[in-house]
C-alpha cells in the first residue's frame, strides 16, 4: 500500500526496558543537544519494549553517509554539527557548513524572498501574477480559468490550481532547461508543461510549477537572475554565506555533500551531485548552520524580534490558507504551545527537513545525502525531541490490547472516500492514494490496510479498541491513524483517516 510513502519497519538494534531510562540519571533540561545521537527511535513504540538506536547505526542501516543537524532553542542556534562523510568511501567529514541539496525546503526560502520583495514594495500578494509577467504567457488552452486572476498568495499556498508537483533532476553533463523550458515542458525538460487545472483559491494542489512561475515573476520584476536576486535580497541580509540557488554550483564552491542512492552508493559521478534548475521550487543548496539561521529568523520574526520579515508579514506567512495545509510557504500544524511550521525536501539523492516551534522558539534542521534519508530524519527528530524535552512529537505508546477476532472482522471491508466530506478539512489528503478505495483485512489476528485490489498491505497497531496507528506511513509530523465508526447494531459504517492536522472520511461499501 502507498508504495512511495511506506518503508519496511526496521529491525531493532537495541531494546531497552524503558524509553525513560535513557534520561533517568540526569535532570530534565540538563542534557547537551548533541546527546540525541544515542537516542534515535521510531515514532510508535510498543509500551513494553521501546526501541533505541544510535545515529551511526541508523546511518549505516539506511545507507546515508552524511548528516548535518542544527537545533534551535529560544530563537537561537544552540547546536550545529555534521556527522559522517561527504562521500561514501572517503574520509572528509561533514560539518555544520557542508552544503546539501534542500529539495522542496527551497520553497520556504523562496517564499521568504517573495515576502521580502512584497514588503519592499516590488510585489503585491494579491495582484494577478499572470498580468504582471513580461517574459511568458500561460496559453489559454492550458488554463481552465482563463481571464481570472492568479494571486501570488495563492501560488505560495499551493491553491493557485497549477499542476507540476515536482521535477526531474539532471545528471552531470546534461543540458539544463531554463525557466521558460520548464514552464512549457520543452526539451531538455522531461516534465509536463505548466497548466492551471482549477480556478485559484478553490483547491489544494502542491505545485512546484507554481513556484517556478513565482520565480519568473521575481526575476521579471527585479531584472536579475534568481541566484543573484536571492543572494542580494535574502542571503546577504541574513548573513547566509553558505547558501546558493546556482545549479550546478560554481567550481570553487567546496565542502559539498555528495549524492547517494538507496544502497548508499555514490551517484551522479564524476561531479558527485545532480543539478536542480527549477531553483525556487527545489534548487537551494544550503548548510545546516545557514538553514538553522533562516528558521530561527522566521521564528523570531513571528515573535516580533527577527530580521527576515516584519511581524505582520511573518504572521501572514504562518496563517493557513484554506483548503491548503500551507501558509505562505511552510506547512502548519498544531495550536497553542504546539503550533509549528515545517517543510520537507526530497530530490533524487537528498532528503531535508526544517521545523520551527513558534511559541517556544525551538526548531530543528536536518540535512542528509542519501535517498533513504527521510526515514532517518524521522528517527533523528524523535531523538532530538526526547533530548531537548520538547512537548511535541512524544512517542506514541501502543498498549497491548487484546481484541476479539470477531471484533476485528467487523472492521474488514472496502471503503471509499466520502465525497461530502469538506475539502478544507482534508487539506493534503487529496489526490494520490487518498482518492483510492481502501481495503481493511485481517491477517493472523492483525488488521492490515491497503489499496483495494492491491498487493501491498501494511499492519495496523491498536491504540484503542476502534483506533489503529499505521507505523509504515512516513509522516514526519504526527502519525497516521484509522478511527473506525460502529453503531449500536455492531455495523461498521466507515472510518476517519487522521493524518497530522488533516482528516478524510471513508464510507464502507
Amino acid at each position: 500500500m502507498f508504495q512511495s510513502a511506506f518503508a519496511p519497519v526496521a529491525k531493532p538494534i537495541v531494546v531497552l526496558a524503558s524509553l525513560a531510562a535513557c534520561f533517568a540519571a540526569t535532570p530534565a533540561g540538563a542534557h547537551s543537544p548533541g546527546d540525541f545521537t544515542d537516542h534515535l527511535r521510531p515514532r510508535i513504540q510498543q509500551a513494553e519494549v521501546p526501541i533505541v538506536w544510535t545515529l551511526e547505526e541508523r546511518m549505516e542501516h539506511y545507507g546515508v553517509p552524511g548528516v548535518a543537524v542544527a537545533i534551535i532553542g529560544d530563537g537561537e542556534i544552540i547546536h550545529a554539527a555534521g556527522y559522517g562523510v561527504l562521500q561514501a568511501g572517503g574520509d572528509t567529514p561533514v560539518d555544520a557548513d557542508t552544503v546539501f541539496s534542500a529539495g522542496s525546503v527551497s520553497k520556504v526560502a523562496s517564499a521568504t524572498l517573495a515576502l521580502r520583495l512584497v514588503e519592499a514594495g516590488h510585489l503585491d500578494l494579491d495582484e494577478d501574477v499572470l498580468a504582471r509577467l513580461s517574459s511568458w504567457t500561460l496559453p489559454a488552452e492550458r488554463d481552465v480559468a482563463s481571464g481570472t486572476a492568479v494571486p501570488l498568495r495563492a501560488i505560495l499556498s499551493h491553491t493557485a490550481g497549477f499542476n507540476l508537483h515536482g521535477f526531474t533532476d539532471f545528471q552531470p553533463g546534461d543540458r539544463l532547461p531554463d525557466v521558460i523550458d520548464t514552464l512549457n515542458g520543452t526539451a531538455p525538460t522531461g516534465d509536463d508543461p505548466l497548466a492551471r487545472e482549477a480556478p485559484s483559491g478553490l483547491a489544494y494542489r502542491y505545485s512546484g510549477g507554481g513556484y517556478t512561475l513565482a520565480q519568473l515573476l521575481m526575476t521579471d520584476v527585479m531584472q536579475q537572475t534568481y541566484p543573484d536576486l536571492a543572494a542580494r535580497h535574502l542571503f546577504q541580509p541574513l548573513g547566509l554565506s553558505r547558501s546558493s540557488f546556482a545549479n550546478p554550483l560554481p567550481d570553487n564552491f567546496d565542502n559539498i555533500a555528495r549524492a547517494h542512492n538507496a544502497q548508499g552508493e555514490a551517484v551522479a559521478l564524476p561531479r558527485g551531485y545532480e543539478a536542480m534548475p527549477e531553483m525556487a521550487a527545489s534548487g537551494l543548496w544550503v548548510s545546516a548552520r545557514d538553514l538553522g539561521t533562516l528558521v530561527a529568523e522566521l521564528i523570531n520574526s513571528y515573535r516580533g524580534e527577527g530580521q527576515a520579515l516584519s511581524q505582520p508579514m511573518a504572521v501572514s506567512m504562518m496563517t493557513r490558507i484554506a483548503p491548503s495545509e500551507h501558509g505562505l510557504g511552510p506547512r502548519l500544524d498544531g495550536s497553542g504551545a504546539g503550533f509549528i511550521f515545517h517543510h520537507g525536501g526530497a530530490n533524487n539523492s537528498y532528503r531535508a527537513w526544517i521545523e520551527g516551534h513558534l511559541a517556544s522558539g525551538d526548531g530543528l534542521v536536518i540535512l542528509t545525502n542519501g535517498t533513504q534519508g527521510r526515514a532517518l530524519i524521522d528517527e533523528i527528530r524523535n531523538a532530538v525531541t526526547d533530548t531537548m524535552d520538547w512537548e511535541m512529537n512524544r512517542p506514541v505508546l501502543a498498549p497491548q490490547i487484546a481484541l476479539d477476532p470477531v471484533e476485528l472482522d467487523a472492521f474488514a471491508g472496502v471503503y471509499a472516500v466520502d465525497p461530502a466530506f469538506p475539502a478544507s478539512v482534508r487539506q493534503q489528503m487529496r489526490g494520490w492514494i487518498f482518492e483510492s478505495d481502501l481495503e481493511i483485512r485481517v491477517v493472523d489476528g492483525q488488521l492490515q490496510a491497503g489499496r483495494a485490489g492491491g498487493d501491498r498491505f501494511s499492519p495496523l497497531i491498536p491504540l484503542a479498541p476502534n483506533r489503529f496507528a499505521m507505523p509504515d506511513f512516513r509522516q514526519t509530523v504526527g502519525h497516521a491513524e484509522f478511527e473506525f465508526h460502529r453503531n449500536a447494531l455492531g455495523e461498521t459504517l466507515g472510518f476517519t483517516f487522521h493524518l497530522s492536522n488533516a482528516q478524510s472520511h471513508y464510507l464502507r461499501q
